[in-house]
């Protein structure tokens, strides 16, 4: 009985002895952040054409699949209505 109580005491008291300091961390200021360089537009510009890209990739890929699909047959789309109601014969006869 004292074997196990005496393993777990060894292997669970290195655990409890983590919360040391390891040394001074520099605290951070406002003048650590980065500043703004250059013309904004430009910036906005160039990541409005990346956005603008993906959104047309993905747009066409979706167009793509739904194109696809519904010429395997794996989407049925429904949109084949009739006309008119279908005329049913009464049950009862």
């Amino acid at each position: 009985m004292q074997v196990p109580h005496r393993l777990i005491q060894l292997m669970a008291k290195p655990v409890g002895r983590r919360y040391a300091s390891h040394g001074a961390v520099a605290k951070s200021t406002y003048n650590d952040l980065p500043s703004p360089s250059g013309s904004w537009q430009t910036n906005y510009d160039a990541q409005q054409r990346k956005y603008n890209a993906q959104l047309a990739l993905g747009v066409g890929v979706f167009a793509g699949t739904l194109l696809f699909g519904k010429a395997a047959g794996f989407f049925e789309f429904y949109n084949d209505y009739p006309e008119r109601p279908a005329v049913i014969d009464n049950y009862k006869d």
